[in-house]
């Protein structure tokens, strides 16, 4: 075979093959010939349709080939497979992502189509149907009327909408051969269908060219009967309008606009709608306020501009900020930004939940107005296609969004910013388990460009990192104008009991009382969602737990149902024991932060009292509830985690944590750092306005390392002593970990194939030196979704001698039905 033709308008081959991952779990790209019709359009990060097996499947060009670069690589070029249609005119991935996508893929052992599918905005990947439509002689026969009942039904019902073949009964499959064996059917039809689009609106114009005086007097003459007429006309020679606009304040200008277009004397031109998003509550811009006064920077701020700033453009440099809470961050970057788009770049800005995104994002969107574009998955599926494209084509030069947001298509990306770099949701911990973190940081090193992580706790790994000067360390220490850091008490759960309702031992309510009485606000924390933890029966002790997952029930009482917070099974509770059938034994026991909420009211009636967790906080309800709090309409706060991540409320002067033990009891070897991490960063939303702040910490363990860290605002006395515990065990930082996840339905066969991996892992360990084999064992959640989950650890230092190993048992045998997924640098052992 030999080369194509160049192509008209450069010098550059078209291309003969190319690689494609397939939008599918395949562990690499498949290689497809590419028909002379297509070789104008096929392009590298271009979506395609491809053949797999009897199926056509949705797939991007992960390289374009030559038949020598082919031959280089395989030996002499045999029959391939063509690629059967490119479904785009312009790729949607730029040669810089999908090359990320590639590494992503290798290191973290995921299928490279997968990896891709992340990076496309969700819902627009083509889906692809094959379709049977009815052809002329078809039409034919169903008006003559002599076919055949069964075959006429079907020929009817393809007339009218066609019919998805995969969709069809195996008798209408028959009966479709003989229809297209008569010429009735026409051929199968490729059509793609994605869920999401950009919505188009329609912009009305002038059909000619007026700028004569006297053409306009012309044409408003023509029309002096018709006065709407002459409205639109007027309002249109001041210039396009959008249509919806122009009839707004008078829908009637509706019927004048169908008689000018019918005219031909103005024109509707349907463009895309990319306006930006609707922008966060103005409420949480907070201290982001726009406009000519920007803040004054502390010292300490100054200084990290300066060093930051001295690094754009001279190459890759990570930067470590390790900030108080309070101490400016946020400023930080911003200033840093601004000096990133003076240079003609672009910025992506990374935060670890929705519920932060509004707050940062108004900040940003105050400084820098709608050049900011917001990615999360709380927006509808719509509104990221719109941020995306916004991005993607230079509308918008900033990116603030959280895990996902890491694939932004910014062009001409000058810096990356981590915010609370240690929190675990940049870990994704289903599909292609990638930290966005870790991927920010390769990404900002195949550019060359400074990434900046920041955090009042970083993580073990980034602070390691900083201390062997891996990453470039700047600290911040005093909050601006020099409020002080809140004052901190431990209270010790065995002296002061905690009442039963509410969980509020005598000193908290008291300093609720007092925070109250002066019009301060006080957060609440306990990272327990619910009214009750768990159901049971007094007279047998049936406890109430999901048949999918090894947990118990949590009530929720506003459902008024016994929910499962993993699968999500939902059931009422019984009037009678479905062990014993007592009736009215059934018991709520345990406190979640919906009876807290409760409680609380109850106890302080004058105070306004919010909640803030996943199960009042979906989608843009959180920011509802963020913004409230901003303007003062609430008193206490009561919350998950959700009210630990970097919300910036000068009216908080008071926290509570209910129950700083939770997490320290979780069988997983980060308890204790994010323990420390949840303490710190709650205590943090104290005292950031002009009053001091004060934080109680509730606990039976008032010894951990982890909690008086904490209370005395000491990361590196929790570094020093948290680092040289996980050395002694070669956990990370000092080593790293791969977590074989099994899992299946069926339980023997889980643990059939767990322990033959284990000791296909030894062996290939032994082989290898270095990597130590721990487990098999199940998995502390054994159970979940309806699936029993074991687990293999593989530890070690060398990444290369981890890794194969861990491949090696990607090709192991495994019992049918049994998934085997490798997470590659674990965040929870859970």
């Amino acid at each position: 075979m030999s080369r194509d033709e160049p192509r008209a308008d450069d010098a550059t081959p078209r291309p003969a093959f190319v690689d494609v991952a397939v939008l599918a779990p395949l562990a690499t790209p498949l290689t497809y010939s590419v028909p002379p019709r297509l070789a104008d359009r096929v392009a590298l990060g271009g979506r395609v349709l491809a053949p797999l097996g009897a199926r056509k499947v949705g797939g991007v060009v992960t390289r374009l080939l030559s038949v020598d670069e082919l031959r280089a690589r395989r030996g002499p070029p045999r029959e391939l497979a063509p690629l059967l249609e490119v479904v785009e005119d312009e790729p949607s991935l730029t040669p810089e992502l999908v090359a990320l996508a590639l590494w992503i893929a290798e290191y973290y052992e995921a299928p490279p189509g997968e990896v891709l599918r992340a990076q496309l905005p969700a819902g627009s990947a083509s889906q692809v149907r094959d379709v049977l439509t009815t052809t002329a002689a078809g039409a034919a026969a169903l008006a003559g009327g002599a076919l055949p009942r069964r075959q006429r039904d079907l020929l009817m019902a393809l007339a009218r909408r066609g019919a998805p073949l995969a969709r069809l009964t195996p008798a209408q499959r028959r009966l479709a051969v003989e229809l297209r064996a008569q010429g009735l059917v026409d051929a199968v039809e490729l059509r793609t269908t994605p869920r999401a689009t950009v919505r188009e609106v329609s912009i009305a114009r002038l059909a000619a060219d007026l700028s004569d005086p006297a053409a306009r007097d012309a044409l408003l003459e023509r029309h002096r009967r018709a006065p709407r007429r002459q409205q639109v006309l007027r309002a249109l020679l001041e210039g396009p309008r959008p249509l919806d606009e122009l009839v707004a304040a008078e829908p009637a200008l509706r019927v004048a606009v169908r008689a000018l277009v019918a005219s031909g004397e103005i024109a509707l031109d349907a463009v895309e709608d990319l306006g930006a998003v609707d922008a966060p509550d103005p409420a949480l811009a907070g201290g982001g306020a726009g406009g000519d006064q920007l803040p004054e920077l502390t010292a300490e701020q100054a200084v990290a501009v300066t060093e930051i700033g001295a690094r754009l453009g001279a190459g890759f440099a990570p930067f470590l900020i390790h900030g108080v809470t309070g101490s400016g961050k946020t400023e930080v970057y911003l200033r840093v930004i601004a000096e990133v788009l003076a240079r003609g770049q672009t910025a992506l800005v990374l935060v670890p939940e929705i519920s932060l995104t509004p707050q940062l994002a108004g900040r940003f969107r105050a400084r820098f107005g709608d050049a900011v574009a917001i990615l999360h998955s709380g927006l509808s599926e719509r509104d990221r296609l719109v941020e995306w494209q916004r991005l993607r084509r230079g509308l918008a030069t900033i990116a603030v969004g959280a895990r996902s947001a890491v694939f932004a298509p910014l062009e001409r990306l000058g810096i990356l910013v981590i915010d609370e770099e240690h929190d675990g949701s940049f870990k994704q911990d289903d599909g292609v388990r990638y930290h966005a973190r870790d991927v920010a940081l390769v990404r900002a090193q195949r550019l060359g460009v400074p990434c900046i992580l920041g955090s009042a706790t970083p993580s073990l790994e980034s602070y390691w990192h900083a201390q062997r000067g891996a990453y470039q360390l700047l600290t911040m220490t005093q909050r601006p104008t020099a409020r002080p850091m809140p004052e901190v008490e431990v209270i010790d759960l065995r002296t002061y009991r905690p009442d039963p309702d509410d969980l509020l031992s005598a000193p908290l309510a008291a300093a609720i009382e007092t925070a109250l009485a002066a019009s301060d606000q006080a957060i609440l924390f306990l990272n327990r969602r619910g009214f009750a933890t768990f159901v049971l029966c007094r007279a047998c002790g049936h406890a109430f737990r999901c048949p999918h997952c090894a947990v118990s029930l949590t009530y929720h009482q506003s459902s008024d149902r016994l929910l499962c917070h993993y699968c999500g099974f939902a059931q009422r509770i019984p009037e009678v024991c479905p062990t014993c059938a007592t009736r009215g034994a059934i018991d709520r026991r345990g406190l979640g932060t919906e009876k807290i909420a409760e409680a609380v009211a109850r106890r302080f009636p004058s105070a306004r009292v919010a909640r803030l967790d996943r199960d009042v906080a979906a989608g843009a309800k959180a920011e509802a509830i963020l913004a409230r709090v901003a303007r003062r309409q609430v008193d206490v706060l009561v919350g998950t985690q959700m009210v630990t991540k970097g919300h910036d409320f000068p009216g908080v002067t008071l926290v509570g944590v209910l129950c700083a033990d939770t997490g320290l009891n979780l069988p997983d070897f980060r308890a204790s750092e994010r323990t420390f991490q949840l303490l710190s960063q709650v205590a943090g939303r104290a005292g950031r306005g002009e009053r001091p702040g004060r934080v109680l910490i509730q606990t039976y363990r008032p010894t951990a390392t982890a909690v008086l860290a904490a209370a005395h605002h000491d990361y590196p006395k929790f570094y020093a002593a948290e680092s040289e515990a996980r050395a002694e065990l070669g956990y990370p930082p000092a080593g790293r970990l791969i977590a074989v996840r099994i899992d299946g339905a069926d339980g023997q066969a889980v643990v059939t194939t767990a322990a033959r991996l284990a000791q296909v892992a030894g062996g290939e360990a032994a082989a290898q030196g270095g990597v130590q084999v721990l487990g098999p064992v199940a998995a502390p959640l054994e159970r979940l979704r309806g699936r029993t989950r074991w687990q293999i650890w593989l530890r070690g230092e060398q990444r290369l001698a981890l890794r194969k190993v861990a491949r090696a048992l990607l090709t192991a045998e495994v019992e049918q039905g049994v998934r085997v997924g490798l997470d590659v640098d674990p965040v929870s052992a859970l």
